[in-house]
């Protein structure tokens, strides 16, 4: 064997020897990683078994710090508009500014967001057999804009609505003698106004939650549109508890030994007459409606004066209205039909948009075209407003307050 031989022979023995000990290599290898994989599963295992029971407990403690508070820590619209009563006279008295409300965030709706199927626990088996009933809405206060208002829809709304108003009259008319000079009697006109204003709000929705959750995207489109006219009558009351007078006094003022609700609704009443007005309609919170129901004389009998006979609710000739919107403890009393709104209808459009997040500098754009995903606008104009000459044809007081005037001393 030559010296060539030699070396390729032992280059072939090197090459087996090499693939032999890879070989080898390889097989402990594989073992090793199957034994440490396994433990790496069970220790995975274990951690996620120790954080579904910490997640459990979390959860149960939730609901139930959530069943013992219920809806202590919502606050309604109406409240935050209670709050900010005297930022929203300004404007509305000066006609010019705005006013913020602190209202809880809202959230771009996915299939991840939307549906909570985790307050209840729903079980596994659902899956298997089920039916489905109809969708079960939340119960709201009682919207009467439309019993004590005069509103008129139409079909486009102007910036400003006009009309005069009839102004101080001077001199007076009298008896005269033959001959004599007349008296000189002379009138004014005055100009008012109102300013249309937008009430308007906005949804943002992915394209999946659309496609893949229609029912119940069906269900949240009728939500919006709800929640926006509940909003919307809540602004109008607002604006009515702005232009009403308060109790200022009446000849029942210190006359009444142990005045009573009946009597707070009397001496309003008799303020509004005395300004020649005609008070037909008072609204009460429920709480406040069942007290004077309860209310009985000195033989255990019920006062509560009703006129039922079309159906309506009456104390003494005011027509009653029960409402959450009304502010428990406070009364409202008024002559139907002389406040004015007028209103367009509802506009949506849909469209795509961007979020922008800071200013100065700006740190981030969000598309809404390229995360899949629209935004629904939902506005509406309309104006409100009560002409001058008819400020004090309703008047918002509170119970305690007008009792305490009417108290004898």
């Amino acid at each position: 064997m030559n010296e060539l031989e030699v070396k390729a022979a032992l280059d072939s023995l090197a090459l087996e020897t090499t693939k032999a000990v890879d070989g080898k290599i390889a097989d402990a290898t594989k073992e090793l990683a199957t034994k440490s994989s396994i433990q790496e599963l069970e220790t995975k295992n274990a951690q996620l078994e120790a954080a579904a029971r910490e997640q459990g407990a979390k959860l149960a403690e939730m609901e139930r710090k959530s069943f013992m508070q219920g809806d202590a820590g919502k606050v309604s619209l109406a409240e935050l508009l209670e709050k900010q009563m005297p930022e929203i006279e300004k404007v509305y008295n000066t006609k010019s500014g705005y006013t913020e409300l602190d209202v809880k965030a809202a959230a771009v709706m996915t299939t991840a967001n939307t549906i909570d199927n985790t307050t209840f626990s729903v079980p596994i088996g659902m899956i298997d057999s089920m039916n489905m009933l109809e969708f079960v809405g939340k119960r709201y206060g009682r919207q009467f804009i439309t019993d004590i208002a005069d509103v008129n829809t139409v079909a486009k709304i102007e910036e400003y609505t006009t009309w005069l108003e009839e102004g101080s009259f001077q001199g007076a008319f009298a008896i005269v003698a033959e001959g004599a000079i007349k008296p000189l009697v002379s009138t004014s006109l005055v100009r008012n106004f109102a300013k249309a204003q937008k009430i308007a709000g906005k949804y943002v929705v992915t394209e999946e939650f659309q496609k893949w959750r229609q029912n119940a995207y069906a269900i949240i489109r009728r939500i919006i549109m709800d929640q926006m006219i509940r909003d919307y009558s809540a602004l109008i009351v607002t604006g009515i508890n702005t232009a009403a007078a308060g109790y200022v006094g009446t000849t029942l003022d210190d006359q009444i030994v142990v005045p009573n609700d009946y009597d707070v609704i009397g001496a309003i009443s008799a303020q509004i007459s005395s300004l020649n007005f005609i008070p037909d309609v008072v609204i009460l919170n429920p709480q406040d409606a069942w007290r004077i129901r309860l209310s009985k004389d000195s033989d255990n009998r019920y006062l509560f004066p009703t006129i039922t006979e079309d159906g309506t609710t009456r104390i003494f000739s005011l027509r009653l209205i029960e409402s959450t919107y009304q502010t428990a403890g406070y009364v409202t009393i008024g002559e139907q039909g002389l406040y004015k709104v007028e209103q367009e209808g509802i506009t949506v459009r849909n469209g795509f948009g961007i979020d922008v997040t800071g200013s100065s500098p700006v740190t981030a754009v969000v598309s809404d075209f390229d995360n899949n995903r629209f935004r629904t606008i939902v506005e509406m104009f309309f104006k409100q407003w009560l002409p001058t000459p008819y400020i004090g044809s309703f008047v918002r007081a509170q119970f305690s307050v007008v009792k305490a005037a009417l108290l004898k001393p």
